[in-house]
């Protein structure tokens, strides 16, 4: 009896070291460590016996120490105090909490004593274990937001999150000091509160995050279909004026030719036919093939870099088959790609003597299937692929190769899409496919 005693609290304390360790990891998105672990299973024994209870507070230090160490570049201390303590509290509160239910639905006098330490035991942590995957994955998205965002992490909110959740640390410990059921029903209504604070901030966070990528969506694109509206007007013109004029060419041409002028002939030629190319070729007339995009978002991404790679001299050849009406996958994500897509060949192709970039789109209605390919003038005859999409690895320089890690990180998100990339012959072509 005594053994199975041993083994199920054994069980128990293994299992609630694992969560803990675990929620700590999965947030805070710190690699997983059989070694790191076991060094925390050590703290929780000698704390647990040498400090009693009071050995929580050194679990939440030694868990931000190790979140500090791989983090601290890109997560702020606040939020990383935030994860450990996140991850001591909860798991021991929602102990306390759980077993308070046993204890009012399986009073000893009514079940042995097996059962009862069945339940703190095992039931007990399986449950904490449920409740605590789903409310990860529930706010999961949020804590996505705001590991990208400096400015969240340092905001006064997350300090206030972090106040409760001490707070709601020490009261819990002090339950062990003061045995008493109503304090620790008050300690466990705390506890909720402040689990409950904690939920509506980071989903107030999350929507003020979207609100303001939204507006300042619009707002870019108003201003990209703005200027995207001023090279349709100006190529109007240009049209309009080469029609004015080639109205005057043909009567001077049929003058010339009644009169059998060869001369006069030669000079209209040479004047105005000559050139006539050049003004039918210019780049802004690439912006009319650009109709054929009924998706606003992308048709203003697209208008906007192919003014900029005009502007920066580099010839730009446009393709379209058919009406692009749907991406296959979000448009935010689809044009945040289309604007990597497009920003490295940018930056790639202006430091060449030959600079160009061709882009298509094409549509197999068999497949289902959307192809954008964009091919680009590199000053490098072969690039390796095979390192391109890892964080910080560039042709460009140091500390420079996030764009395509970013997109890779969104490609990671959607089973229908992936990429394709080729480089030879100091051209350098992806090909972005998403399915339907």
């Amino acid at each position: 009896m005594y053994i199975l005693v041993m083994i199920n609290v054994m069980f128990g304390f293994l299992f609630l070291s694992g969560i803990k360790y675990i929620i700590f990891c999965a947030m805070s998105k710190t690699k997983y460590s059989l070694r790191y672990f076991v060094l925390f299973l050590v703290v929780i024994l000698v704390t647990t016996h040498s400090l009693s209870i009071l050995g929580h507070t050194v679990q939440v230090l030694y868990l931000v120490l190790l979140g500090v160490l791989p983090n601290r570049q890109t997560q702020s201390f606040h939020l990383i105090c935030f994860y450990g303590l996140y991850a001591i509290l909860t798991v021991s509160a929602l102990g306390t909490i759980l077993q308070s239910f046993g204890e009012l639905f399986l009073p000893s006098h009514f079940f042995v004593d097996d059962v009862v330490t069945l339940y703190d035991s095992i039931a007990t942590p399986i449950l904490i274990g449920i409740i605590q995957f789903g409310v990860i994955k529930l706010i999961a998205p949020n804590l996505e937001i705001i590991r990208k965002n400096q400015h969240l992490q340092k905001s006064n909110r997350l300090k206030f999150i972090n106040s409760l959740l001490s707070t709601s640390l020490i009261l819990y410990l002090l339950t062990y000091q003061f045995n008493n059921a109503s304090y620790k029903n008050a300690v466990n209504m705390f506890f909720v509160v402040s689990l409950i604070s904690l939920l509506v901030y980071l989903k107030n966070t999350t929507q003020n995050y979207f609100n303001f990528q939204l507006a300042q969506q619009k707002q870019q694109q108003l201003d990209h279909l703005t200027t995207y509206t001023t090279q349709i007007e100006d190529l109007y013109k240009s049209i309009n004026g080469f029609r004015h004029d080639y109205a005057n060419l043909i009567v001077s041409l049929e003058t010339s030719i009644q009169a059998g002028d060869i001369n006069q002939i030669r000079s209209i030629y040479e004047d105005v036919l000559k050139n006539s190319s050049s003004v039918l070729n210019h780049g802004n007339h690439t912006l009319g093939s650009l109709t054929k995009i009924d998706i606003p978002a992308i048709k203003s991404i697209l208008s906007n870099k192919i003014i900029l790679a005009l502007e920066k001299g580099i010839h730009i050849e446009f393709e379209i088959e058919q009406k692009w009406s749907t991406c296959h996958v979000d448009v935010f994500d689809y044009i945040r790609m289309l604007g990597i897509l497009l920003d490295n060949a940018i930056e790639a192709s202006e430091a060449c003597s030959i600079a160009f970039i061709n882009i298509a789109f094409i549509t197999d209605n068999v497949k289902q299937e959307h192809r954008l390919i964009i091919e680009n003038s590199t000053n490098q005859e072969f690039i390796n692929i095979s390192h391109i999409f890892q964080d910080g690895v560039t042709s460009k320089g140091a500390n420079r190769g996030i764009g395509l890690s970013n997109m890779q990180h969104i490609l990671s998100n959607y089973e229908q899409a992936h990429i394709e990339t080729e480089c030879s012959n100091y051209r350098f072509r992806q090909t972005l496919i998403t399915q339907g």
